[in-house]
């Protein structure tokens, strides 16, 4: 019961904090405080039950239509953290764009080449192949493949991450050029399992380039946060209190 009712105050307490980018330092300290309480892994996470919402009420006008049907914030983005990148894309007009892990923020960002940058690249590396030919479908039947370029790359490992020599370097993939923004949503695997994302793209960041990390405020992820946070020319602005947790930073 403990960890249920930590679990929704998360949630809530996230819900009332000033949407920006708190310091790692910051949620350790909150984690310290509640593990006081509950010795449960993940405890920062907050409930499920609360970020599960349909697609068709997602609070972005121009994606509405682009859900319906799907249920946000279980395996996928959630709403929130969708409609933050959202405002930061129109804001910075990213044109070169790299994700890792294809789904709900794949569409988006079509959607977004289709309105604000015509001339825009995304580059997902996938791990199903299965994902890819869907994602790919999907971009088609919605008329946002444009722009849209879905890799389908393994893991080396379980909890070894993307096997990125499988492309004899991301240089040589067609269409790669170097990116504006990263956004790290996979692969899914083990705890280790997206630790070499930002250090691997590194070579392929433009000076200054975005990143951002989903799910965030897991310990796994968190404790990845922190190991970048040591590697030369990588810094870790913070997570934002939103959907699972919502990292960002950028390559110096």
């Amino acid at each position: 019961m403990i960890n249920f009712l930590i679990r929704n105050y998360m949630y809530l307490a996230n819900r009332k904090m000033p949407v920006k980018p708190y310091p790692l330092s910051f949620w350790e300290a909150k984690k310290a405080s509640l593990r006081r309480f509950s010795g449960k892994e993940n405890i920062l996470s907050p409930s499920y039950r609360w970020l599960k919402t349909p697609g068709a009420a997602i609070p972005v006008q121009e994606l509405k239509g682009l859900y319906d049907g799907v249920t946000l914030g279980s395996w996928t983005m959630d709403a929130d953290s969708m409609a933050l990148l959202w405002s930061r894309l129109v804001k910075e007009r990213p044109k070169v764009i790299v994700e890792c892990g294809c789904g709900v923020s794949t569409i988006m960002f079509g959607k977004y080449f289709s309105l604000y940058r015509p001339d825009g690249i995304l580059l997902s590396l996938e791990q199903d192949p299965k994902e890819k030919l869907r994602l790919e479908g999907r971009l088609k039947d919605l008329g946002l493949e444009k722009g849209v370029h879905i890799y389908h790359l393994p893991v080396a490992g379980p909890d070894e991450g993307y096997d990125f020599a499988q492309f004899g370097g991301l240089a040589t993939l067609p269409f790669m050029e170097p990116f504006d923004w990263l956004i790290v949503d996979g692969p899914a695997g083990g705890d280790n399992s997206r630790y070499n994302t930002v250090p691997a793209l590194q070579s392929m960041a433009k000076p200054g380039a975005t990143w951002f990390l989903d799910d965030a405020l897991r310990d796994a992820e968190l404790n990845i946060l922190e190991r970048w946070s040591h590697l030369p020319g990588v810094v870790v602005t913070g997570v934002y209190p939103v959907g699972k947790g919502f990292a960002e930073g950028s390559y110096k």
